[in-house]
């Protein structure tokens, strides 16, 4: 499986920021960085393995449109435990 790093032209590299990373907390503003970020995840050709990536191997920040509550609900569905330098 690729690394984000390696897709061609992945939709989050055009447009930065720390959407990918949002403040944590229910506010407005998290909430808009997570909509902001699911929104340019959606229009990725490399969505679905983003996602299979984060889902595999990351704890936090969002992932082919995945925040990390939604990556933990798939994992416990398909028995898969991140490695502890992960979750760190």
């Amino acid at each position: 499986m690729r690394e984000p790093h390696q897709f061609e032209a992945p939709a989050c590299a055009e447009v930065g920021g720390d959407f990918w990373f949002p403040e944590k907390g229910k506010d407005a503003i998290g909430q808009v960085q997570i909509n902001t970020a699911k929104s340019i995840c959606k229009g990725c050709p490399h969505q679905s393995e983003c996602a299979e990536w984060g889902i595999i191997n990351e704890a936090h920040g969002i992932w082919g449109g995945l925040v990390s509550r939604e990556r933990s609900k798939i994992r416990r569905r398909r028995g898969i435990t991140l490695k502890e330098s992960d979750v760190a």
